[in-house]
């Protein structure tokens, strides 16, 4: 059983390092998961993690407090490293840190045009994908049913950036549509004037708290339509793993359209996807009232990222990348 070190945040129940260590578990490799966020030390008790486990490959994701040095010296030791950055951005450490990596991985592809341009020329896409063990959960009883229950539900962040305030207008549209809306996530108390958030419909709409795994599922099938406002829609050649997530656990999904999705999903056959507000609200009424259609884009939906996305699909094709780089062979004894 080959072993695999898993650098990862590791500082809240929702941390998709956890994800990505039940995966590389399911796939039969030895992981030990380094939670170098939370560490007082992150460099020495990383090499400790490493000098303890002895591991063929070290996947650090994200790995904002991890110095370039560590994993050159992991290097020397015959550790192959592969650095996984999903987010969107391009923070300094990381122009310092990913030159370092065997491979580098990244999510979007304006972030490999980032990294190119730092120096960075063979950056890899790897998409965050969706761990099905995470989700499961038991059947909803008359409780749950009445707490996710709603027409349309959504999951995440609403905050001052307008990616995100997109996300309050279409909420809050729907709701004055007469439709049963719930969104997930924290809450948004902070964002500005008091006293025009507690009128504002969406506040009322909460949940009253963040979901994931098990509560991730019952929200998203709680819910007859999943609403998913990309925070940046123009941005080509990525999808938020939320789109995985709520397809993998069978919930409709229906999308603003983010430039390149098609490339993973068959529009309106798998998803379905709005380009404007007022399309939004006509395709909202239009399925809710069409359960037979819904359903089946829900259910072509999760079978096609059961087919395509799950963490332990992307995990082989790292360890794939790996070797054509002249990295190591991981053998996955239940790669089938």
């Amino acid at each position: 059983m080959d072993r695999i070190l898993l650098s990862v945040p590791d500082d809240k129940p929702w941390s998709f390092g956890r994800h990505l260590a039940v995966a590389l578990r399911e796939l039969g490799t030895d992981v030990r998961l380094f939670d170098f966020r939370s560490s007082p030390d992150p460099d020495r008790q990383l090499l400790g993690a490493a000098a303890r486990h002895r591991p063929v490959v070290h996947i650090l994701w994200k790995g904002e407090r991890i110095a370039p040095e560590t994993l050159r010296r992991l290097r020397a030791q015959g550790v192959y490293n592969v650095l996984w950055y999903p987010d969107g951005d391009l923070p300094l450490w990381l122009r310092a840190l990913a030159p370092e990596a065997d491979l580098c991985c990244t999510q979007g592809l304006h972030l490999r045009g980032m990294l190119r341009e730092a120096g960075l020329t063979d950056a890899e896409r790897v998409l965050e994908g969706f761990t099905p063990s995470c989700f499961a959960c038991a059947p909803m009883g008359p409780d749950e049913e009445r707490r996710y229950g709603c027409d349309v539900v959504t999951v995440g962040t609403i905050d001052r950036h307008e990616g995100y305030r997109r996300r309050l207008r279409a909420l809050n549209t729907l709701i004055r549509e007469g439709l049963a809306v719930r969104w997930w996530g924290r809450h948004m108390s902070w964002l500005g004037n008091p006293l025009r958030d507690s009128l504002s419909p969406a506040r009322r709409a909460w949940g009253g708290a963040k979901v994931w795994g098990p509560s991730f599922t019952q929200a998203c099938l709680g819910g007859r339509i999943f609403l998913a406002i990309p925070r940046f829609p123009e941005r080509a050649g990525g999808l938020s793993n939320r789109a995985f997530w709520a397809t993998g656990v069978g919930a409709f999904y229906l999308c603003l359209y983010k430039a390149g999705m098609e490339e993973f999903f068959e529009l309106g056959r798998e998803v379905a996807v709005f380009r404007n507000e007022d399309e939004m609200v006509e395709l909202v009424h239009h399925y809710l009232t069409h359960e037979d259609k819904r359903a089946r884009i829900a259910r072509a939906g999760q079978r096609r990222t059961l087919s395509c996305y799950t963490n332990q699909q992307v995990l082989r094709r790292i360890f794939a990348l790996a070797v054509e780089r002249g990295g190591p062979q991981v053998r996955l004894p239940h790669a089938t």
